[in-house]
């Protein structure tokens, strides 16, 4: 059943930038730790990359150091490419981190990172080339140690910006199991699926970015709730108290989709809000328009993630991730 729940006050304000990343698409913690992993978008300038940052000391951002038997993994000789990131924790210093990785071909890459004295590191991992005819764009672990992707469009389908802007079916979820390896989660047909999370039961939330909507999914990927956006929702990430921050544009999505490779001036208008997993309330948290991205330097939000009492915002475009911190008067 389709809601529309929504509180309108923008309680946050930009306070700081973390420096040193390029087109900074995804963050993710490392649980239980304070570093956050950030995926870096490949780009006319710069190569794709994953970055590493330290809570505790946040200015700057470092690159991910690859081990030897990693790198050769790394995975083959085709270009790097990420773009959604999830991470789990395997053992006390050791995680997984998925990774979608556009680079020579379609694939989700799965990396097992663990702690050194200069913090995380890749130290081994495995390429899971993708089902054909999908591009992912995020991704999420499932309890049983499997993941669900979102496929955003169909690659060999030159109509699908077109298919965005009517809001027509372009993609949908897809599940990756040990057992049985790839399959469809469910059928629901989405317009540019998009960001996805996934409960401790295994219930999904998942984007349908073209279309401005958030569905729920059971866990057999049926949808049993959607809800209305007023902004392009794209990455999802949890909170500590079991909610979903939920960043997006303020455009139409054939404006922004390919901006940068069109040689275009990006839109930069975006919106943060917290959305509730059961209800699917939506409380707005930030709003930005264009005049106010343009002044700030900072726009293009693609995902949020709670860091303490601060709010990280990461963009497809820009070389920083924004710091908003609570409204003081």
């Amino acid at each position: 059943m389709a809601q529309d729940i929504h509180t309108d006050h923008a309680s946050y304000q930009l306070s700081g930038f973390v420096d040193g990343v390029w087109h900074p698409e995804d963050l993710v913690e490392l649980p239980g730790t304070s570093w956050v992993i950030v995926s870096c978008m490949r780009s006319a300038d710069h190569g794709g990359g994953l970055f590493k940052v330290d809570t505790a000391r946040p200015s700057h951002a470092t690159e991910l150091r690859w081990a030897p038997a990693a790198q050769q993994a790394r995975l083959g000789p085709q270009i790097f490419d990420p773009h959604g990131i999830a991470a789990r924790r395997l053992a006390d210093e050791t995680f997984e981190l998925l990774v979608v990785d556009h680079g020579g071909g379609e694939a989700i890459d799965r990396l097992v990172l663990e702690l050194g004295e200069e913090g995380p590191f890749v130290a081994a991992g495995e390429r899971l080339v993708q089902p054909p005819r999908t591009s992912a764009n995020a991704v999420a672990h499932l309890p049983d140690g499997g993941f669900v992707m979102t496929s955003m469009f169909d690659p060999t389908d030159g109509e699908f910006v077109s298919r965005f802007a009517r809001g027509e079916p372009t993609g949908q979820v897809w599940r990756w199991s040990p057992a049985n390896g790839w399959s469809r989660f469910g059928d629901q047909a989405m317009s540019g699926a998009n960001g996805i999370a996934v409960s401790r039961d295994g219930v999904v939330i998942a984007c349908e970015w073209a279309a401005r909507r958030v569905w729920r999914l059971d866990r057999d990927g049926r949808a049993v709730a959607s809800v209305e956006t007023d902004f392009l929702p794209d990455n999802l990430r949890w909170t500590a108290d079991g909610r979903l921050l939920l960043a997006g544009q303020s455009t139409r999505p054939e404006v922004l989709f390919g901006c940068e490779a069109r040689g275009d001036r990006c839109p930069l208008a975006f919106k943060v809000v917290r959305l509730d997993p059961v209800s699917l309330a939506i409380e707005s948290l930030i709003a930005v328009d264009e005049a106010g991205a343009v002044a700030k330097g900072f726009g293009g939000a693609t995902g949020a993630m709670e860091v303490g009492e601060q709010i990280w915002v990461g963009s497809f475009t820009g070389q920083r991730i924004g710091i908003f911190s609570p409204w003081s008067a």
